[in-house]
């Protein structure tokens, strides 16, 4: 009896296509629970076996080389059928098989069993299977087994599609957020830009810069394969590139930060600080200069993490330079969610800040 001759249901296609597993690369999940299937019940072949249009494809497959093979030679797909259990214990008796290539062929094949894979809601998608070249039986246990471990086939698909659609779910997200940010960065450009009043604008390119600093640490987290960590120097470089536009043209800023992971809340916070440090360098420290330098640094010392933000200007003074000013509370209060705290260092020329936190 040829298989393709069986009505393919256009449903249950397009379940296993939204799968989304056909011609993917051998997995280690699958290949194991194959393996499995054929050491208890002791055969030389096992497939996890899906049933497509015009084609059977093996997801993963012990004792056969071949990745797939036409419907006409699928045995699997009379299983879809019977929607049950199945088992050929001489496949040359059972007129469903007796006229397979694969049994008359040097194959050879003369016992099947198979466990339907169902999706939770009853969809057939194929079989985990094994396979003999005598006839035989599956004792009671072999057959509750291979139905168990069917289960396990199953449980390993639908996890991958759950994982793999939370994921086209996370960057239609992260793509939005990212679209809304730049829109409102560049609102608040625009304004910066039209306002007559000095000190609308300042606060306006500060709002930005605040802005700018959780549009980057968004950017690491998307990019990132660290779940909601997130490494502090590739991030606060993207913080200091941003910020440093509104810099001079001729004061430059040296980076040099040492990776570490660390959750996406305490990246925002140190990120703030960076932003807040040049923001403040920049407002103060190269009045009437036409040079300049800041530095950004960051390393571990043993439990602690150490960053200083430092530039070459006149010193401390008085307003925000002098430690009264709004930055210069943003930057202690972003300590304190580090767990850490600020201080000013001595340096004896500009302005040097160093916040020190533990790494628990």
């Amino acid at each position: 009896m040829d298989a393709a001759l069986i009505d393919p249901e256009k449903q249950r296609l397009d379940v296993l296509r939204d799968f989304g597993v056909l011609d993917t690369g051998p997995e280690q999940d699958f290949d194991d629970l194959a393996q499995l299937a054929a050491a208890i019940c002791e055969v030389p072949v096992a497939l996890v076996s899906l049933v497509d249009t015009d084609r059977q494809w093996f997801k993963a497959r012990v004792g056969i080389d071949d990745a797939e093979m036409p419907l006409s030679q699928s045995i699997c797909a009379h299983v879809i059928r019977a929607n049950d259990f199945t088992e050929i214990p001489d496949t040359t008796a059972d007129p469903r098989t007796a006229d397979n290539p694969v049994v008359t062929g040097p194959d050879h094949i003369r016992f099947y069993a198979g466990a339907l894979l169902k999706t939770s809601q009853g969809v057939s998608l194929g079989t985990l299977c094994v396979l003999d070249r005598v006839p035989r039986k599956l004792t009671d246990l072999q057959k509750q087994t291979l139905e168990v471990l069917a289960d396990q086939v199953m449980r390993q698909l639908e996890l991958r599609r759950a994982l793999a659609d939370a994921e086209i779910l996370r960057k239609e997200v992260d793509h939005r957020v990212k679209n809304s940010l730049q829109s409102i960065e560049s609102l608040i450009r625009m304004q910066s830009r039209q306002a007559a009043s000095p000190e609308v604008k300042t606060a306006l390119d500060a709002v930005r810069g605040r802005l700018a600093t959780v549009s980057g640490l968004h950017l690491a987290l998307y990019q990132t394969e660290t779940g909601a960590s997130v490494d502090i120097a590739t991030f606060l470089k993207k913080v200091v590139e941003t910020v440093a536009q509104q810099l001079p043209r001729g004061v430059k800023v040296d980076v040099d930060i040492a990776p570490i992971l660390l959750p996406s809340r305490l990246a925002s916070a140190l990120g703030m600080i960076v932003n807040e440090a040049i923001t403040n360098a920049g407002k103060y420290a190269f009045q009437g200069r036409k040079t300049g330098r800041v530095t950004i640094s960051g390393a571990r010392f043993g439990d602690n993490y150490r960053l200083v933000c430092a530039d070459d200007g006149p010193g401390l003074g008085d307003g925000e330079g002098g430690g009264t000013g709004l930055g210069l509370r943003i930057i202690e209060a972003s300590a304190q969610q580090l767990g850490g705290d600020m201080q000013f260092l001595d340096r004896g020329i500009g302005t040097a800040i160093e916040v020190a936190w533990p790494l628990h």
